[in-house]
């Protein structure tokens, strides 16, 4: 069997379990990621010649798989939410992205340091890293689909769905700001120059 059909035959097999699993796992404790999780270890334990699912032996093939699974969620989250954009209706969002999100980075980088033991720079990335709503794992408390009614969802879903879809890329100067910090020094002076002015 060629290779890429069996990647067809798992994009398809992929396709229908993404339709039919919500209604299936939908009483139990088990999530659709972690469906899909069981499934990848199932393939690659087939003997059909599939490569070794190492990420560091094949990282471009991980950073294009990862792409595309972040494109995917956040294109979920993004579909999900119904409510027009305005400062007043989406004011839970830029509390959540503008104050918690930092707030969160902050107070995980600081437990990073003290009670982990991490250096600054690590502390820093584990924080932003840790901070933001991953809209995959937030999935079972996002807003449904839209409807023709208008603010239907409920306003601590609503928040959750769409921070998660905006905190990556409000993330990102914190990661590069801790990448700085490792390959400079914990100066502010030899960094924060060029974080502020290429970086944020």
């Amino acid at each position: 069997m060629e290779p890429v059909d069996v990647a067809f035959a798992v994009v398809g097999l992929g396709a229908l379990l993404a339709g039919i699993l919500p209604r299936v796992l939908e009483r139990r404790p088990l999530s659709m990621p972690i469906a899909f999780l069981g499934l990848g270890m199932l393939v690659f334990l087939l003997p059909i010649g599939l490569p070794d699912p190492d990420p560091l032996a094949h990282p471009e093939i991980a950073t294009h798989l990862t792409e595309i699974g972040v494109l995917v969620a956040l294109m979920g989250a993004g579909l999900k939410i119904d409510r027009p954009l305005s400062w007043a209706r989406w004011s839970s969002t830029w509390r959540l992205l503008a104050i918690a999100m930092p707030l969160c980075i902050v107070a995980v980088a600081v437990l990073g340091w003290w009670w982990a033991g991490l250096v600054p720079a690590a502390a820093l990335l584990l924080g932003a890293a840790l901070a933001p709503t991953d809209p995959v794992l937030a999935a079972d408390v996002q807003v449904g689909e839209p409807t023709d009614v208008e603010d239907s969802e409920d306003e601590v879903r609503f928040a959750l769905t769409s921070e998660a879809g905006l905190n990556d890329g409000l993330a990102f100067p914190f990661v590069y700001a801790a990448i700085a910090i490792a390959t400079t020094s914990l100066a502010p002076g030899d960094w924060l120059g060029h974080w502020l002015g290429v970086d944020v």
